[in-house]
């Protein structure tokens, strides 16, 4: 019989010298290749060094812009604080004009709404927080929208201002956020004559309380008023 050997056994083991040889000829092949694309190699060259050099002006940049922005903004909140509240309008909106997209133009969208509120310009405020259209995805967006909400009740436009702050009441993180949400909410309800649903919203409120926590009063006597109207 015959004897069967292992594949492997029939190998013959690369020496130091063919390794040599193969890596002779790798470089070989290789830089025939690079003479051939040359010119190829050096645009991709001079596109990655234009592509890092860019990324680093871009990242310096913003923080240059990002540094300016947040300098403006302390100048203008102290030209709030001395009541200058005409000229911190005008610088607002100087101010959106020249950092938009960043962070502290949203803080100025909010800031500039608020002035306008304040000073009995509802609709003002309305264009400003519409048009810069926040969202509800972080603190600023609610903190806007709940402002707009504000504005809108104002106005009188009390459908839009309950779905505003229904909408703040369910992306808001935190309770006293919620509650004041949805104790507005009802209040524009209430105004519609939507007794019933006004109830559902205190209902609601003295959901997120603890038992005996002084502060649902408030809510319990609300809750009892509109119940007296459905009585």
């Amino acid at each position: 019989m015959s004897k069967r050997h292992h594949p492997s056994s029939r190998r013959t083991p690369r020496t130091s010298h063919d390794q040599d040889d193969a890596f002779v000829a790798g470089a070989i092949d290789f830089t025939e290749w690079a003479g051939t694309h040359r010119q190829a190699l050096t645009l991709l060259g001079v596109a990655a060094v234009l592509l890092v050099a860019g990324g680093i002006y871009y990242v310096n940049f913003q923080r240059s812009l990002t540094i300016q922005a947040v300098n403006r903004l302390e100048s203008i909140h102290q030209t709030i604080a001395i009541s200058a509240v005409e000229d911190a309008k005008a610088q607002l909106s100087t101010f959106l004009d020249s950092f938009e997209g960043t962070d502290q133009a949203r803080e100025a969208v909010v800031l500039l709404g608020r002035l306008h509120l304040e000073a009995g310009d509802a609709p003002v405020a309305i264009s400003v927080l519409e048009r810069a259209d926040l969202g509800f995805r972080d603190p600023i967006g609610i903190q806007a929208n709940a402002l707009l909400a504000r504005a809108y009740e104002d106005q009188g436009r009390w459908p839009e201002a309950e779905d505003t702050y229904l909408e703040v009441a369910d992306r808001a993180d935190f309770a006293f956020q919620i509650r004041a949400a949805l104790n507005s909410a009802a209040r524009a309800r209430r105004r519609q004559q939507d007794h019933v649903g006004a109830a559902e919203l205190y209902e609601r409120i003295l959901a997120t309380f603890e038992d005996g926590d002084p502060a649902k009063g408030l809510y319990e006597l609300r809750l009892a008023e509109v119940l007296a109207f459905l009585s």
